[in-house]
């Protein structure tokens, strides 16, 4: 059985900002915290590891960006999450997620095979990723996964994830997305990894960084098949 473990934002969808909107409310009166994470890229962070950057903004200017991380308190971490999620349910609901070009397509012929197990590795936490997913109509499709909630670290992420899918009869799984981030941490999870230029990204710069396979897009739902299942058939 093969376990083919996506990314989520960037990779299966497109939103037009909404997890940042959805942030940027749930730190409303922190306006410190506000303009750190107006400067940030997000592309393959985990949502608990932004919402800790951002509040590191408001420590001391004099410490050094790690030690002021690491002195912001984990309830404040919650907190700021759980107020995210709220203002994340409303974006979903005024403006849909969509599925990237060709998903839908990709994810129905896998999930009409019996030797592919269908999962999420994504740094958005579980009820994040339901509800940016269900937005695009693509929560049904993913039977496990590892999520933000799980661990902060993408590699642990990715662990998680891997452990699901043995615990359903996965003996091979490669990681697929849009960024270096998601290439290393698969790496480091000793996974290899697809990387798919559908978001900042080229097919070049994911190359670079080691991806086992390299796809432009997912428009060829056949192509994109093949090469993800031929990297697992080795």
């Amino acid at each position: 059985m093969k376990a083919l473990l996506f990314d989520l934002d960037g990779t299966l969808t497109r939103s037009g900002g909404g997890g940042t909107r959805a942030l940027g409310h749930a730190l409303h009166a922190r306006p410190q915290a506000v303009a750190e994470l107006r400067k940030m890229r997000l592309d393959g962070m985990t949502d608990r590891g932004i919402a800790r950057i951002v509040l590191a903004a408001e420590g001391d200017q004099a410490l050094p960006i790690e030690e002021r991380m690491r002195g912001v308190a984990e309830s404040e971490i919650d907190a700021v999450l759980e107020r995210y999620v709220e203002a994340l349910a409303a974006e979903c609901g005024a403006r849909a997620y969509e599925a990237q070009p060709g998903v839908p397509e990709l994810l129905l012929r896998l999930r009409r095979r019996s030797d592919v197990l269908l999962g999420l590795c994504t740094g958005n936490l579980a009820r994040g990723a339901e509800l940016k997913l269900t937005s695009a109509g693509l929560w049904g499709d993913f039977r496990f996964g590892g999520y933000g909630s799980d661990a902060e670290p993408r590699p642990e992420i990715v662990r998680a994830a891997w452990r699901r899918a043995r615990e359903l009869g996965a003996t091979s799984a490669l990681v697929i997305g849009d960024t270096p981030r998601d290439i290393l941490a698969a790496h480091e999870a000793g996974l290899p990894a697809c990387g798919v230029a559908t978001g900042r990204y080229s097919v070049h710069e994911l190359a670079s960084h080691g991806a086992e396979v390299v796809l432009p897009d997912f428009r060829d739902a056949a192509e994109s098949e093949r090469l993800l299942l031929r990297e697992l058939g080795r």
